[in-house]
Formats: structure tokens, sequence, C-alpha cells
């Protein structure tokens, strides 16, 4: 039998692991819902960029709790559960606690993203970092604690894939204020079922735990009564909902809903000449989509007779003037049903409405029908819910027009956490299936995207589109098929970005080039004074124009050469890497501010995005090496005189690495085949945990031969992750007709096996260090928390120049090295290997 760690608790009043098991799984679930619900909060209060440091802090609030009871390790002895209670109550009270500090401080934050202060930023709010280190120190004294490490570790993992769910159930409900509040009471009443499985005979420690329960339970309970007022999440200052509710007389803001993707806030504008104002849906603040009345709408086309929305539509109503049917339409993300109304305007027979937010869905369609009309049930209209891709995938149809006006927002998605602004509705796959769906004599393809100058997130769209005619349909010159008009809006004085100038580019694609007089009627946009041509085939531009250099590019198959000139990044994206809106090369990171860098636009064409990155990237290292490696050197150093300590090291580094690349790259990929974020992250993340956690109780029964034991998991698991890496794609093709109950199904087949492989080699690999090594069990959990935290970070970075695929792969490297270092070499044999 291998030999007890020096933690292990055997006093008298040491709880069971039966008994700690409800415990621990609450605190788990409250974690992980807490964590998720941070990226929505986060993404309201200040700007979605704030949101990426969540999974960071998490982890790294753990990687410290860890590194805590190493070098204390006092705090695993002695009276156990009160420890554990009293850690529970203060999870509970820093969290409640935090979110004050962040209610009175958000703008001073929100303020520091505008200036580009961003390592000032992240220790500015670090204090959300600390109820993610209370609830570590929960996990890590009840795991240090325990002979059954395999039962509480997976009582760890189930609590964490439910605390997942919780907030998909609960987000809409209770709102974000209370869910809050609701995480937070999960961590006194965790510590009433810790001191539950304590003794009978309570010592000290634990009455006064039992007392600090009660009190924080009673204060999570009256706070929860008074959540909206005692812990509000208001705007940032800088977003267009805070301006318009200020500076708009007369503006009143009607609703709220909060969503598992974003809050929704509606304000209704003041009434003009006796018709209603518009109502303005606003996604975290920000991104707006107007729902327009019948009178509105009507006073909008008089005063503005020629939108970019319509462009699409133009060719459309000449084939109609010479006989042809009137054009069927598809248009994606139509929000509050401007999108809509514009295909009945220019003609459409029919369209049909894509939107992704099925409670906008039912704020449009049925709260306020009357308000505008019905417009998601006038004649031949019709709605679905769903991810623009993942719904046209399913329709076995063509269309004359399918328009998407600037279909997305600067909201954090729940796979905030893990990724960088990336959008599936913009790569190359992603055309290519608008072309697709387009009929190949007629239709068109009109997109709006923002217009910067010089061109860089428009210029890719346009390469994209220009690269998939070319290349997948055949044509020769797709220079012929494009063209794109600029839009120039000035914000209002007083408002987010006042005086600043945003471009909008209105772009047309088809499948045959524009007839004459089709190029005519593009070419009549320059009677706006706020228009003016960027792209037009046969119209003479400035040579050193970027979209006719690229057009011609393009016809000639040497665009290569242009993107490697360019100053920006444009090169066409795919979806193994969708970053669309990463447009900055690395070297921006110490470039000079750009001449039309704004507030506006340091928000939004900046690079952000790199600099938060490379930011989080350099302190997570930092604090990694002084929160858990300082601590150990400092006072556990004896374990690294252990043999072959750096083999077994590397072992739990791989582990934690791999197990962050392969969780956050499979979240990832299947976010198109499940149709939303949302739908990718609970699932991906209920099933990795829940799985892990039956691999963890079956690898408790394995311990006569660990180290064989851990070689066949570990090529087991190398096999299967490389299988994933390959295989997943095609499987997701085949099965992309089903409902979404059945491709739910058909995930947790794909990965449920390789899960539970996954469950298996942190215990196993504990337990056998424990009988080789004991001194050395603290560095490998330190090594293995650490691994996670830099992980969470590193695969961003990785994925963005090499793709989500390249992630998988090395996710197989990490755990392959890791195991082939542990169980080779010269190692001592443990006597439960003898």
């Amino acid at each position: 039998m291998a030999t007890e760690d020096p933690t292990d608790a055997n006093d008298a009043t040491a709880p069971d692991a039966l008994r700690t098991a409800p415990g621990l799984f609450l605190i788990s679930a409250a974690v992980l819902a807490l964590q998720v619900l941070q990226t929505r909060i986060l993404s309201v209060q200040m700007w979605h960029h704030h949101s990426y440091m969540v999974v960071t802090m998490t982890l790294l609030g753990f990687a410290a709790a860890g590194s805590l009871v190493t070098v204390m390790p006092r705090l695993a002895r002695g009276d156990v559960a009160g420890k554990l209670a009293w850690a529970g109550s203060l999870f509970a009270l820093s969290t409640l606690g935090g979110y004050l500090i962040l209610g009175a401080t958000a703008d001073q934050a929100a303020q520091m993203t505008a200036e580009g202060k961003y390592l000032s930023l992240s220790l500015f709010y670090s204090y959300l970092l600390i109820p993610y280190f209370f609830g570590g120190l929960v996990v890590t004294i009840a795991l240090s604690t325990a002979k059954r490490v395999s039962l509480l570790y997976f009582f760890n993992l189930i609590g964490s894939a439910v605390g997942a769910w919780m907030f998909i159930a609960f987000i809409a409900p209770l709102g974000g204020e209370r869910l809050l509040v609701a995480c937070a009471a999960l961590g006194p009443l965790a510590a009433v079922s810790f001191l539950r499985s304590a003794p009978r005979s309570p010592v000290p420690v634990s009455r006064g735990a039992g007392v600090a329960a009660i009190a924080t339970l009673a204060l999570c309970a009256v706070s929860f009564l008074k959540a909206r007022e005692w812990f509000p999440v208001n705007v940032a200052s800088s977003k267009a909902m805070t301006y318009t509710l200020a500076e708009i007389e007369g503006s009143q803001h009607v609703g709220q809903r909060w969503t598992p993707m974003c809050r929704l806030d509606l304000v209704k504008l003041p009434d003009v000449e006796g018709r209603p104002g518009e109502i303005n849906i606003y996604q975290d603040g920000d991104a707006i989509t107007v729902m327009h009345s019948d009178a509105s709408f009507g006073a909008l086309r008089a005063t503005a007779p020629l939108a970019l929305n319509q462009l699409a539509y133009e060719p459309q109503k000449l084939l109609v003037e010479r006989g042809a049917a009137p054009p069927q339409a598809l248009a994606i993300g139509i929000g509050g049903g401007i999108d809509l109304r514009f295909a009945m305007e220019q003609g459409a027979e029919s369209v049909l409405g894509i939107e992704i937010n099925s409670e906008t869905v039912q704020l449009v369609g049925e709260e306020w029908a009357d308000f505008n009309g019905d417009v998601y049930h006038k004649p031949g209209v019709e709605v679905r819910v769903g991810e623009g891709r993942s719904a046209l995938r399913r329709l076995d149809r063509t269309f004359d027009v399918i328009e998407l006006s600037g279909t997305d927002t600067y909201t954090a998605g729940n796979a905030g956490a893990y990724v960088l602004s990336e959008s599936y509705l913009y790569t190359y796959e992603a055309l290519v299936e608008y072309f697709e769906h387009l009929d190949p004599e007629r239709g068109t393809l009109g997109m709006i995207r923002l217009g910067y100058d010089p061109p860089r997130e428009n210029l890719r769209l346009f390469a994209i589109a220009l690269t998939a005619l070319r290349d997948e349909f055949g044509i020769e010159r797709p220079s012929q098929h494009a063209a794109v008009i600029f839009e120039e809006v000035t914000l209002p004085e007083g408002g987010p970005g006042a005086g600043e100038t945003i471009r909008f580019a209105g772009n047309v694609f088809s499948r045959q080039p524009f007839s004459p007089e089709a190029l005519e009627r593009f070419a009549m946009a320059e009677v706006n004074p706020d228009w003016r041509l960027a792209y037009l085939p046969g119209v003479e531009s400035d040579p050193n124009d970027p979209f006719a250099r690229l057009a011609a590019a393009i016809d000639a198959g040497t665009e290569e050469a242009f993107y490697a000139d360019y100053p920006w990044d444009v090169r066409p994206v795919n979806d193994d890497a969708p970053f669309f809106f990463n447009f900055h090369h690395w070297s921006a990171l110490f470039a000079e501010p750009e001449s039309d860098s704004g507030s506006w636009h340091a928000l939004t064409g900046g690079p952000i995005g790199l600099r938060i990155m490379a930011t989080l990237l350099v302190q997570t290292s930092l604090l990694v090496a002084l929160l858990v490696i300082l601590p150990l050197v400092l006072l556990r150093r004896e374990g690294l005189k252990a043999p072959n300590a750096g083999r077994h090291l590397a072992y739990f580094l791989g582990l934690g690495a791999g197990f962050m690349f392969l969780e956050i790259s499979t979240i990832q990929r299947l976010v198109l085949y499940l149709g939303h974020p949302t739908y990718s992250l609970t699932v991906v993340l209920a099933c990795f945990l829940t799985f892990a956690g039956l691999g963890s109780l079956v690898a408790g029964r394995l311990g006569a031969a660990p180290a064989r034991a851990m070689a066949v998991v570990a090529t087991l698991l190398c096999i299967g992750i490389g299988a994933l890496a390959f295989g997943l794609q095609p499987i997701l093709e085949a099965t992309l007709y089903l409902e979404l109950p059945a491709r739910i199904a058909v995930v947790v087949a794909v990965l449920a096996p390789l899960n539970f492989l996954m469950g298996m080699p942190f215990p196993l690999g504990l337990q056998r260090l424990k009988g080789l090594a004991p001194r050395l069990v603290p560095w490998a959990m330190g090594v293995n928390g650490g691994a996670s935290v830099v992980a969470s970070i590193l695969c961003i970075v990785i994925a963005m120049e090499a793709g989500f695929r390249t992630v998988t792969l090395l996710a197989m490297l990490a755990y392959g090295l890791g195991t082939i270092l542990q169980v080779t070499g010269p190692l001592s044999q443990s006597r439960a290997e003898r």
C-alpha cells in the first residue's frame, strides 16, 4: 500500500469523506456559476474585454489557495470541518463585498481600459480573485485531508458541472443581481454541511464557524431581497444606453431582461410630432438594435430615403421590372426587426428572419408586438430562433437576397472567458455557405460592417468573399462580383466618442457579375452627401486604394504579396481560427497610437484584444511565480530534493496544461454544431466534469499498480485526443440535420469516453507520488494549478496564430510527454508497485 501524504488527517476531528462531499459539491457549483455570471456582469458594468480575465482569476485563486495550504499545513489538520466552514462563509462575504466595490468603481476601471492601462486595471480589480481563493481553499483542504481522494474529486467535478447549468437555469428568472447573491449563499450552506460532518463534540473553531455560517446565511437572505438595490449592475457611463438616458430628454427605460447571452435593456425615445418614438434594445448597455413602429419607420425612410440595408435589393428590383418574380430574402440577426421591414419595403415576396436570442424574439414578437405593428408576424414574414450559420445549414433552399446588417455585438458570450471576439459569421466557410444558399443566377449577399480609415475589418470581409468566389465557385474575375459603399456618421456631442466619425461599409456580393444597370444603381449612391463609392467594378479609382489593389491581386492570384505589404492583417480567417476582428499584428503592441484613435475607436478598432492577452499572459505568469512557486521555494524546498523531482513535476504540469487546452478548444469547436456559445459551454463543461469525475472514482480502484495504469490510461487518452482532433468535424457534418437534443446526445457520446479517461491521470499520479516522494506532493499540486492558469491564456494566443485544432494536438502532446517522463527512467518503486 502507498504511504500517506503528510497532510492526511488522522485525528478525531477530521470529517468523513462521504459526509464532506455535499459541502464540497455546493461550493464547487457556486464557484463555477459565479465564474460564468461574472463574465456577464463585467460585460455590462464595463466592457466585454474585461470578461477575458475571469477564468484566469478563478484558476489563480485556486492555485494561491493550494500554495497556502502547502506552506501552512496546519490548515489541513485539527478541526478541519470548522476550517472548511469558515472558508465557505468567507467565500460568500468576499463575493458580496467584492461586488459592492465593483459597483462603486466600475467607471474608473472602464476609463483605465480606454487609456490602455491594462496592468493597472488587472491589479485594480484583483479583489474579485478573493472569492475564488476561499473556494479553492475549501477544495484544497477537503482533498488534502481525505484518504478517499477520488470520491471527493468526483463530487468536486460533478458540483462544477451542475454550476454551469445553474447559471443557464436561473439567470433569466433571478437576474444577475439575485443570482450573484444565490451563488454567494451556497457558501454558508456548504459551511453548515461541513459542520454536520464534524464530530459531535464541537471544538472552538467549529463553534465559531457555526455562528458565522448562520449569520452569513441570514445576510444572504436579506441581500437576496435587496439585491437590485444593494448590488445594482449599472451600465458603464461610456456606453450608448447611459448617454441616451442622460442626454435625450424624454427617453425612458421601459424594460430589462437578463439572458444567458447578454442583458437586454429597452429604452423608448420620446414621441415626435404625435408618432411614437422608436425603442432602442441595448445588449449589455451597447450594441443597439432598433424596434420601430410602422409610423416611426415611415418617418425614418422619409428623411433618409437611401440606406445601406437596401443595397442588396437594387439588382433584384431591376429583375422584377423585367418580369422576374419578387425576391425571397433571408435576414440573419434581425433584432428589432428593421431588416424585415427593409425586405418588405424593397418588394420581397417573403423573408425568413433568424435571431440567435430567444428573449429578443419574445420581446419583439410577443410583448411589444402591438407597438411595432407585429413586425415578426406580418404577411410573408417567418422568424426562427437559432445561430445564423447553424440554422442556415439546415435549410434546403436558396434565396435571392441574404442580408447581415452588422450581425454581431461587443457583448461577452459565455465562452467569452475563453475566447477573444471570435465570430463564425464572417469566416471563409461562412461566406461559402452564404453563396451556396444564394440563387446562382440572381442571388445577392448584403453585409454591413465597420469601414475604418484606412480599411481593415471590411477589407478582410472583402478578401474572404472574393477568395471564396474564386476558389470554391471557379470565378476567374471575382473583382466583377463585388461593390462597397461607405456611409459616414458623426457621433453627437455629449455622448460616447462625441464628434468622432464612424464609417459603415455596405457590401454587396454576387455569384454573377453585376449588370451595367446594377452598377449604375450603385453609382447613384453618391447623390447622398454622407455616402461615397469605395469599390465598384469598372469605375476608376486611386491606384493606391486598398480595395482596388486587393481585388486586382485576388484576380491575379497574387494576394499574398498584398497581405504581406498591408499594415494590418486582413487575410481570410477560417472556422479553426475564427478571429475575424483581430486585424492587428503582434507588433501593434509596441506601435504608436493610430491617428484615428478616439475613445470609441479605442474600444473597437485598437489592438485591445492583443494588449489584454499579452498583459494577462505576463501578469498571470508573474502571479503564479509569486503566489505558487515562490512560497514553495521558500518553505517547501525540501520536496525538490526527492529523486527525479523534475520528471514528476513535468507530469503534473502536462496534466494542467493538457486539460485546459482540450477543454477550451472543444468548447470552441462545438459552437457551430450546438448552435450557440451558451450551449457549447454548458454541454462541454458538464460532460468534461461529470465523466472526468466518474473516471476519478474508477482511478481510486486502480491503486495496485499505478505506474502501469498511468501508462495505459495515457496511451488511450492520446489516441482519443488525436481522433478528436481529426475525426470530430466529419461526425458533426454527418449529424447536423438532427434536432438539438439529439445533437447534444451525439456530443456526449463522442466526449464521454475521452472525458472519463481524463479524470484518471491526476488521482493516479498523486497516489503514485505519495508512495515515491510524499514531500513532493505540494509541489505537484502547485505546478498543476499554475500550469492551468497560464494555459488558459496561452491556448488563446496559440489559437489566434495556429487554430484550435493545433491547441487540441498540443493537449495530446502535453499528456503524452508528461506521462512518458513520469513512468520511465530510474524511478524508485513504491511498496504499492513491488
